[in-house]
């Protein structure tokens, strides 16, 4: 053999061996063991089924509690934690946010709910929670009713109101008609509630709730008197009207928040955060009540519902940097 035919072997030989090399390699590393010493099991990453990633969301808000209410409180809502399914739909922002505001005349009226929209809409739309659409991320039904007690909204005809809406998150204002009168049982208003929910379930069960206590209403007193004319001993009958706070205002917000608490929801107690006691005193010197102390004027409601949002819309910014 000669030297140069020998060089050209050993040159592929030692070429073979780099190859062989080269293709362990490419081998998949062996996977981490486990305690007993066994092969780990490689998990799923199928990442077709990965939901999108949390957002930090910042919104302008500015607070709306006028500066002349007494006794004011923080405006926050309680038991953030129960909101967290709606709250991830805004910050994972794949489709708008479906609300529902359900409640009594201060909701029928619509300056309420109508403020809880356009604030919501108007912050949604500054932080892009979703640019590309015109709803910019939120869908809104009011759904109120004169009168109404949490017992009205049981009939089938609601049901199917409700149902249709596919909300993801109820706002419930309730409470006014159930504590307007000195005969307010916290026990029965309890019995309503619980059907109440229990019948909100079953039409919208993928739905989390918030509970708002009522903004607080006067008691119309009636008063008869007997005046003597001084005519052949004759008496003439005087009957004058007053108003004064109602003193269930409080029992009633507090049975709403407490019950919303039992029951795992979220509440925000828009009586005690106006004031408590003084609320009512605080809407009437401010002019933002009507004349039946039961109802307010629509910037009264305008503020009411900007309150709300903006609670909620301090939900959403805490909730982003969890």
């Amino acid at each position: 053999m000669t030297r140069n035919s020998l060089y050209k072997r050993c040159s592929a030989l030692w070429c073979a061996l780099m190859l062989s090399l080269w293709c362990a390699a490419q081998d998949i590393l062996p996977h981490r063991l486990n305690a007993d010493g066994g092969a780990a099991v490689p998990q799923a990453t199928d990442s077709c089924t990965e939901l999108p990633p949390l957002r930090c969301l910042t919104f302008e808000t500015a607070s709306s509690m006028p500066a002349s209410f007494r006794n004011r409180k923080e405006n926050t809502i309680a038991n953030t934690a129960a909101l967290r399914p709606a709250l991830d739909i805004v910050l994972r922002g794949e489709r708008p946010l479906r609300v529902l505001h359900l409640g009594d005349s201060h909701v029928a009226g619509k300056a309420f709910p109508n403020a809880v929209e356009q604030t919501l809409r108007t912050a949604f739309r500054k932080a892009e929670v979703m640019p590309d659409d015109g709803s910019a991320g939120l869908s809104f039904t009011a759904i109120g009713s004169n009168g109404a007690t949490s017992e009205r909204f049981l009939s089938e005809s609601y049901r199917e109101r409700i149902a249709a809406t596919k909300a993801d998150l109820v706002i419930v204002s309730l409470g006014t008609n159930e504590a307007h009168g000195m005969g307010y049982l916290e026990s029965w208003h309890e019995q309503q509630l619980s059907a109440f929910l229990e019948m909100m379930r079953g039409v919208l069960p993928e739905a989390t709730f918030l509970f708002t206590t009522p903004p607080g209403d006067y008691l119309k007193q009636v008063y008869v008197n007997y005046r003597s004319t001084g005519r052949g001993g004759k008496r003439r009958r005087v009957v004058r009207s007053a108003f004064r706070p109602n003193p269930m205002n409080g029992r009633c917000a507090a049975c709403i928040t407490a019950f919303a608490r039992d029951h795992g929801l979220a509440s925000w107690d828009l009586y005690n955060i106006c004031g408590g006691e003084a609320a009512v005193r605080n809407w009437i010197a401010a002019g933002l009540m009507r004349p039946d102390r039961v109802h307010y004027e629509p910037q009264g409601y305008a503020i009411q519902g900007k309150l709300l949002a903006e609670a909620l819309l301090r939900c959403f910014e805490n909730a982003g940097t969890q």
